[in-house]
């Protein structure tokens, strides 16, 4: 009885990286279409490019859910849409990545406290991507990453 409510556990935090994952879906694409001016027009594809990433991370997480016997959520975490620049929308991106590269890094030592190998994989896998992305929009802030907060900060302790 008690290991079916770990496992119910272990798949809500599956859910939690997937729901995460369909919210910057959506922030980054949106950040593609709406990115205006010369820095916009250079830097579109780099948004695109990142929810493109994301995509495959949510799908990837959905298959390993459904393995384990879970549902995988269909349902998005909340994520930006309101931004004044593109400069804001890296700030937005990089505190979205720096808050994944907790979540992910936490969801491994779950995974590996369930002696679960493939998952573990496949978050580190991620995890690797994740922190890809926030190097990238490190960068697109020429390193300024004032503003670029955790969105949890129970995470980052």
């Amino acid at each position: 009885m008690a290991k079916k409510k770990e496992a119910v556990s272990f798949i809500d935090v599956l859910n939690d990286l997937r729901a995460r994952e369909l919210g910057v879906i959506m922030q980054y694409m949106r950040q593609h279409y709406v990115a205006t001016g010369p820095e916009g027009m250079l830097l579109a594809g780099v948004f695109k490019s990142v929810a493109i990433t994301e995509m495959k991370h949510a799908e990837s997480l959905a298959e390993r859910i459904e393995f384990l016997g879970g549902t995988p959520t269909t349902k998005p975490a909340v994520f930006s849409t309101d931004f004044d620049g593109v400069k804001e929308m890296a700030k937005a991106d990089y505190s979205s990545e720096a808050d994944a590269v907790m979540r992910y890094k936490a969801a491994i030592k779950v995974a590996t406290g369930h002696e679960d190998v493939t998952t573990r994989k496949l978050l580190e896998d991620i995890l690797g991507d994740e922190e890809d992305h926030l190097k990238t929009f490190s960068d697109m802030l020429g390193g300024d990453i004032m503003g670029g907060e955790m969105l949890d900060s129970k995470l980052s302790k």
